[in-house]
C-alpha cells in the first residue's frame, strides 16, 4: 500500500518541487514528519530542523575603567540571582590586574577579549572562568576594540589604527597597511570588517587579504553598529547614516538634530549606540534618557527612557558606554551614577530596561569590599567609573537547512536568515561558508547572505558541507541537494 501511494503520488511531488524551487519562490515542501536525510530515496522530502530552545545566560558582565590615579581597571560580574561579584578577573587571577583606563571588552569565542588604553592593554581571558591566557602591554598604540575574525584572527582597534591579532598563538601579526590615527568600533558582516575613524571616515577591510578595500569618507563619525536587517548604521551627529554592507554605500541619511549623537575620540569610549538582535531598532543615549530609533517605519523616540532621580533627589546620569542591549534577553542595560563631578561618581547604578522602555531592575553597585579610607567611601560605595557592559555567549549557532530540491539546469536562492540561527546573536551576524565538496550535480556560493544553488544539466543527489561561525563558535552540517527532473 505505501509502495502504491508513492508511485500514485511521485508525479504531483515533482511538479509541486519545481514550483515551490523556481527562482521566484525559494521555499521547499515540507510534509509533516522529519525523515533521514541519509536515506537512499530519490523521492524524499526532509524538513528544516527546529531551532532549539535557547540556553540562559547566567549573569552579565561590566568592565570599569576603574578610579583614575588609584586603581587599574576591573570586571564586575552581575548574577541573574542579584549577587555581584565584584572585581571578578582579579579573584579569578590572583594578583594580575587589567591596564589602565579599561574601555571595551567581548567574548569571542572561547575567550574574553579586554581592552584598556594604556599599559596592560590587551588581556585574554577563558571565556568561562576568566583565567588569564596572554597578556599585551604593545598593541600598536593605546587601546580601543576587539572584533574576531576566525578561530585564528582578529583585529584590534587602537590610537594608531587597526592591528592583526594572531589568537593561536596570542601575539600581534602586523597591521592594515592604509590606516593610521584614531579608530574606534569595529563591525565584520561576511568578509568585511567596517572600521570607523575619527578623521577619514569608516574604512571597509577585506578580512582575507588583510587590506583596504574602500574608504567611505564622513564628518562627525562617532558611533557605529550592525542593525538585525544587516545594514550598518553610523552616528555622525545630527545625522544617522545607513550604510549597505554589500555595496559598500550610503543609501541613506536621516536627520536626528533633536537626538545628535556626538563624539567621544577626545576622551574614546565604546559609545552607547546600540542594536537590538531581536527588533529593528537601535538605541543611544542622549542627556539623562534613551532614545529609541525604529528602522522600519524610521521613527525617533527622543523620551523612550529618562533616568530620572535617586532616593535623595539628586539627578542621575550616563557614564561610560552607557548602554548595551542583551542579545537573549531583549533589553536594555544601563550604566547610571549621579550626575555631575566629585562625589557623584561614588554613587552607581546599573538599570534593566525593557524594550517598551520600563524599567524592570535597579540594582546598587557599591563594592568596596571593606577597604575604604583612600579606596573608597565610609558606606561601601566606590568610585568605579564603569566603561561597558558585556554579555555571555551561552548559545551556539544552528543550521536548520536539511534539504534543496531543484531541477537541472535551475538556479536558486535560499535567504539564509531563518536557516542559519543563534539565539543570541543576529543571524545575519553569522558567517557563513561552504567547504568543497566534490560537486557533480550543482554549483555552490554565499553571496549577500544567501545560498546561491545552481544545477548542471543531469539529475542525482550529493551532499553539501555549510559551516556557519557565530560569536567566534563554528559548527557545521551536511545537508542533501536534490537535483531532480
Amino acid at each position: 500500500m505505501i509502495q502504491n501511494f508513492f508511485k500514485r503520488s511521485l508525479p504531483i511531488l515533482a511538479v509541486l518541487a519545481l514550483a515551490s524551487c523556481s527562482s521566484d519562490d525559494n521555499s521547499l515542501l515540507r510534509p509533516a514528519g522529519p525523515q533521514d536525510p541519509t536515506i537512499n530515496d530519490d523521492t524524499v522530502i526532509i524538513e528544516d530542523s527546529k531551532a532549539s530552545l535557547a540556553v540562559p545566560a547566567k549573569g552579565f558582565y561590566v568592565i570599569n575603567e576603574d578610579w583614575f590615579g588609584h586603581d587599574l581597571g576591573t570586571v564586575n560580574y552581575f548574577k541573574n540571582d542579584g549577587s555581584v561579584l565584584y572585581r571578578a578577573y582579579r579573584a579569578a587571577n590572583p594578583g594580575e590586574t587589567l591596564g589602565l583606563t579599561s574601555q571595551f571588552a567581548t567574548i569571542y569565542g572561547e575567550n574574553t577579549f579586554l581592552i584598556s588604553k594604556q599599559q596592560n592593554r590587551l588581556v585574554v581571558a577563558d571565556a568561562k572562568t576568566l583565567k588569564k591566557k596572554a597578556l599585551l602591554t604593545d598593541i600598536g598604540g593605546d587601546g580601543r576594540s576587539f572584533v574576531g575574525i576566525t578561530s585564528k584572527k582578529g583585529y584590534i582597534a587602537t590610537s594608531n589604527g587597526v592591528s592583526i591579532f594572531n589568537i593561536e598563538t596570542m601575539s600581534l601579526e602586523g597591521s592594515i597597511a592604509g590606516i593610521s590615527g584614531e579608530t574606534g568600533n569595529m563591525v565584520r558582516v561576511g568578509d568585511y570588517v567596517f572600521t570607523i575613524t575619527k578623521s577619514k571616515g569608516t574604512y571597509v577591510i577585506d578580512t582575507k587579504t588583510d587590506s583596504v578595500e574602500k574608504l567611505i569618507d564622513g564628518n562627525d563619525f562617532a558611533m557605529m553598529v550592525q542593525s538585525k536587517d544587516g545594514n550598518i548604521w553610523v552616528g555622525a551627529n545630527k545625522k544617522l547614516i545607513k550604510i549597505d554592507p554589500y555595496t559598500l554605500e550610503i543609501t541613506l541619511e536621516v536627520d536626528i538634530t533633536e537626538a545628535p549623537i556626538t563624539a567621544t575620540w577626545y576622551a574614546w569610549t565604546a559609545g552607547s549606540l546600540s542594536a537590538s538582535t531581536q527588533q529593528n531598532v537601535l538605541y543611544w543615549a542622549k542627556g539623562n534618557g534613551v532614545v529609541k530609533f525604529d528602522i522600519d517605519s524610521q521613527s525617533l523616540n527622543t523620551a523612550f527612557y529618562n533616568l530620572g532621580k535617586d532616593n535623595q533627589d539628586m539627578q542621575l546620569g550616563f557614564y561610560g558606554a552607557s548602554l548595551k542591549v542583551d542579545p537573549l534577553t531583549d533589553k536594555l542595560v544601563l550604566l547610571v551614577k549621579r550626575d555631575g563631578w566629585g562625589d557623584s561618581g561614588s554613587y552607581n547604578w546599573v538599570h534593566i530596561v525593557n524594550n517598551n522602555g520600563g524599567l524592570e531592575k535597579n540594582i546598587v553597585v557599591n563594592g568596596d569590599n571593606g577597604s575604604g579610607g583612600e579606596w573608597g567611601t565610609d558606606d561601601d560605595r566606590y568610585f568605579w567609573f564603569p566603561a561597558m557592559p558585556f554579555f555571555e555567549d551561552a548559545n551556539t549557532p544552528e543550521i536548520l537547512l536539511n534539504q534543496v530540491i531543484l531541477a537541472p539546469d535551475q538556479r536558486i536562492a535560499i535567504a539564509l536568515n531563518d536557516k542559519v540561527v543563534d539565539a543570541d546573536n543576529t543571524s545575519v551576524s553569522i558567517i557563513k561558508s561552504l567547504k568543497s565538496n566534490d560537486s557533480k550535480v550543482a554549483t555552490y556560493e554565499i553571496k549577500q547572505d544567501s545560498l546561491i544553488v545552481t544545477a548542471k544539466g543531469i539529475t542525482g543527489k550529493e551532499k553539501l558541507t555549510i559551516i556557519a561561525n557565530s560569536n567566534g563558535k563554528s559548527v557545521e552540517k551536511e545537508i542533501r541537494i536534490d537535483v531532480r527532473n
